[in-house]
């Protein structure tokens, strides 16, 4: 097995998993296992943006469980609320989304 193998297999059974880091949310109306982390966005904000709030919600989902294209400033209904994405990286497979409430 490669390195990258066994950090997919990571992914689905630890970090996506649902009795470790990862939780339920509505995307859009489709329930998709997402893992927020809002203490990296609080780091991110200090150190990418000069400590400016860029973001209420930093999420991380398989970037197969989303069927549309994502771009920044797209809107996205995040567990019932209107957000928007204020920005989106993609690494192996996985979105790191941050969604704002207003537009950027």
């Amino acid at each position: 097995m490669s390195f990258r193998d066994m950090l997919q297999e990571d992914l689905e059974t630890v970090f996506f998993n649902t009795n470790e880091f990862a939780e339920p949310h509505s995307i859009d109306g489709v329930v998709i296992n997402c893992t927020i982390d809002n203490d990296q966005l609080i780091k991110r904000s200090k150190k990418e943006y000069d400590g400016i709030s860029v973001g209420e919600i930093l999420i991380f989902v398989k970037s197969s469980d989303i069927s549309k294209k994502l771009g920044q400033g797209m809107p996205i209904i995040f567990d019932g609320r209107q957000m928007y994405v204020f920005n989106i990286r993609e690494d192996m497979g996985v979105y790191e989304i941050i969604l704002s409430q207003n537009l950027g």
